[in-house]
């Protein structure tokens, strides 16, 4: 992931979701998100491998699937990489990583480490953070300043709040709900992508 480069959109699959339904609205969008992020903590090893297999069957590059916490089959498949929880201190040799953080020390702590990309959170109230008061802009900023590698903002993410993110330091933004629960995920991955593009020319 280039810190430099637009800003990134990354799809994070939400949980209590079958493979088949999370693949029928995974499909509308990845013609327009930059990364899918296969997450279901509730998913066996297996189920999470044939949702890789069914992307990348369905013409879905490898390097657009982030799998979590499974750097095994990131690198069988050639995937872009694995994704960590904060709490996981032994880190994968062979294949690309990223971590979920919640403060800049833990920024910095995983980019000494050899981490690639950083999700942050919970930026803005979230659904499937219920009664944890999100960490907001401020903290967003003073973690994207503090290291290199490219910060993802997640938590609560919609069209409306995304431009605020990346305006405050962030390469790129994650979302769950705004995509999952859309009647129509590929019109809300638009409708976040021509935010992000309008908000970009009028800078």
């Amino acid at each position: 992931m280039d810190n430099k480069s637009k800003p990134r959109i990354h799809a994070v699959s939400p949980p209590d979701i079958t493979v088949n339904t999370w693949w029928e609205k995974t499909r509308e969008l990845t013609g327009v998100v930059d990364y899918v992020h296969v997450r279901a903590p509730e998913w066996t090893k297996r189920e999470k491998e044939r949702a890789v297999e069914w992307a990348l069957k369905e013409g879905t590059a490898p390097k657009q699937l982030i799998i979590n916490d499974e750097p095994e089959l990131a690198a069988a498949y050639g995937l872009a990489g694995t994704h960590l929880p904060e709490r996981r201190t032994v880190y994968p040799v062979s294949v690309g990583w990223g971590q979920s953080i919640h403060s800049a020390g833990a920024a910095e702590r995983s980019e000494q480490e050899g981490a690639s990309w950083l999700y942050f959170g919970h930026v803005f109230a979230s659904g499937s953070k219920p009664g944890k008061a999100p960490r907001g802009v401020r903290a967003l900023k003073a973690v994207a300043e503090s290291v290199r590698i490219p910060v993802i903002a997640i938590g609560g993410i919609d069209a409306g709040k995304a431009a605020e993110c990346i305006n405050c330091g962030a390469s790129g933004v994650a979302a769950i709900a705004y995509f999952y629960e859309a009647e129509e995920p590929g019109k809300a991955a638009e409708e976040l992508r021509t935010r992000l593009r309008s908000d970009d020319n009028e800078g």
